[in-house]
């Protein structure tokens, strides 16, 4: 849908579902209840972006509109007072941050849904992994990828890869081919980090938007920035946005949340009134608190000699070998597919000195334009890895509003030593077990994913410990849903991504009886 058709959206209509955000969350619902034959207005602060064969460093914030990702940095409170701005990896535009993501889609482990025996218990999931799987393998179907492999499929791998593989198994772990949304026919670019310009990868839009759009009762609109939800004790009765900077209202009979971990608790805090003077659905406290993330700990691999690179599929090997072991929570390894390319390096470096308070971004590009040339040459034909560990819940770490800040908001969030620990172990453990390869460590300090927020309105069936019910309707407030990543009471350790989708499928059953409609098909 282009400007001119979403400014022609009704706006007197009373929608049966509204949805806020397009990612993978509310994509995938309001697809399902487009299915179904509910009326689905999606409402997205970004635009439709299209394929860019060059896509210069975007600044300023017109520039990271353009290209699709969120304008403005976040700032970031640790103790004793320091604090830092970064730019978090969160899309916005039509589709999300999925429009950029690599596709990798992983299940979370059954262990991932139990609740952790630590001190303060943390919850579990109020849904056991065995109703969770039905809803997992209808999210696989829809973004094209079927049944999991049992193991690795070597046709579309490198030389490289396969002797890494060989390599691995011979040191005694079960690697397996990444599960990546993507066709990978003869033309397939492997559209890792940027939009794909030939719907050779799924994402939000090709997977869900372009049919739900393609019904009748369907609509999007564009540049709609959703400020509060107007209520009363029990019914949201309004959405107040701001489109292309003009104030509108929205009413519809369901609303869903689905704007990101960092950004629907943001729209629920600033929905305060006199029935909720905390936050909108904040009876719990709990809103926008208990924020994690994934490690980002990135490695780059040698081979012992030359092997050709040369592979259909590069972001292609998965570990999970370490996910828990010894009874501890290792995580899990992942090919990237990148190469040590200058590109890649600089990108480490300004992170790196972003943490270290520097902010100027043209300034940055300039100090890491000879380093990043220095390294390419000396690292040579490596490979990059992530190491993932999951992060746990801590009331602490949390959103808080800021009207200094350019979206309004800021977030605490301070790394425990557990989880130093945790992933510096699966560190060393993947170390021993690729020998004779060789490791380097990319990022001298445990950093984390911010692309992988979530945890911010997590459901459970304690309306005192949790912000919504197990169908992810709020607990105080009827009409009300939250289907991005804010609903995940534990972060797992591999991309939430096929988890948003899966639950995002589970809530379309009880919001379509709710409607008074039969339930979507899966």
């Amino acid at each position: 849908m282009d400007a001119e058709e979403s400014a022609a959206v009704d706006l007197t209509k009373l929608w049966d579902v509204a949805v806020v955000g397009t990612g993978i969350g509310g994509a995938t619902l309001g697809h399902a209840l487009a299915k179904a034959g509910a009326s689905v207005l999606f409402l997205e602060k970004g635009t439709s972006i299209a394929a860019q064969a060059d896509t210069p460093e975007a600044i300023t914030p017109d520039e990271r509109m353009a290209q699709g990702w969120w304008p403005h940095p976040i700032t970031q409170h640790f103790a004793h007072g320091r604090s830092e701005r970064l730019f978090a990896a969160v899309g916005c535009a039509v589709g999300g941050s999925s429009i950029h993501y690599a596709a990798a889609l992983e299940r979370m482990a059954p262990s991932d849904f139990e609740r952790l025996q630590t001190s303060p218990q943390l919850p579990g999931w109020p849904v056991s992994y065995d109703d969770f799987l039905p809803f997992y393998r209808a999210a696989e179907t829809l973004y094209g990828l079927g049944a999991p492999a049992h193991g690795p499929d070597e046709t579309l791998l490198s030389e490289w890869d396969r002797e890494l593989l060989a390599a691995m198994r011979q040191n005694g772990l079960k690697p397996e081919r990444l599960h990546v949304a993507m066709r990978y026919d003869a033309d397939c670019q492997e559209c890792i980090g940027k939009v794909c310009p030939r719907q050779c990868k799924a994402d939000a839009r090709t997977a869900c938007l372009t049919d739900a759009l393609s019904r009748p009762a369907c609509s999007l609109l564009e540049r709609c920035d959703v400020q509060t939800l107007e209520a009363d004790e029990n019914t949201v009765r309004s959405i107040r946005a701001l489109h292309r900077g003009e104030p509108i209202e929205i009413r519809a009979r369901i609303v869903v949340l689905a704007a990101g971990a960092l950004h629907s608790p943001q729209v629920l805090l600033r929905s305060r009134n006199a029935f909720w003077p905390d936050g909108l659905a904040n009876r719990s406290g709990h809103v926008g608190r208990n924020l994690m993330f994934h490690t980002s700990d990135l490695f780059a691999l040698w081979a012992p000699r030359r092997f050709n690179r040369a592979g259909r599929q590069k972001k292609s090997i998965s570990v999970r070998d370490f996910y828990v072991s010894g009874g501890r929570r290792l995580g899990y390894v992942q090919s990237l597919g990148l190469g040590a390319g200058r590109g890649n390096i600089a990108a480490f470096l300004k992170d790196m000195l972003r943490r270290r308070g520097l902010r100027h971004e043209r300034l940055l590009s300039l100090l890491v334009k000879v380093p990043s040339h220095i390294a390419s040459w000396m690292l040579g034909e490596a490979g990059i890895f992530a190491a993932m560990t999951e992060d746990d819940p801590h009331p602490d770490n949390r959103i808080v509003l800021d009207p200094a800040q350019p979206d309004g908001a800021a977030f605490t969030y301070r790394i425990t030593d557990d989880l130093r620990d945790r992933a510096n172990s699966l560190r060393e453990a993947f170390a021993k077990h690729i020998r004779p390869w060789r490791l380097m460590h990319l990022t001298p300090t445990l950093t984390m994913n911010h692309g992988h927020p979530c945890g911010t309105c997590r459901f459970g069936n304690d309306p005192a410990s949790s912000v919504l019910n197990r169908d992810n309707r709020s607990h105080d407030v009827g009409n009300l849903y939250v289907v991005d990543a804010s609903f995940m009471p534990r972060s797992g350790a591999v991309n939430p991504s096929l988890t948003i989708a899966a639950n995002a499928l589970r809530c379309a059953a009880p919001i379509t009886r709710s409607l008074g409609m039969s339930q979507p098909d899966r």
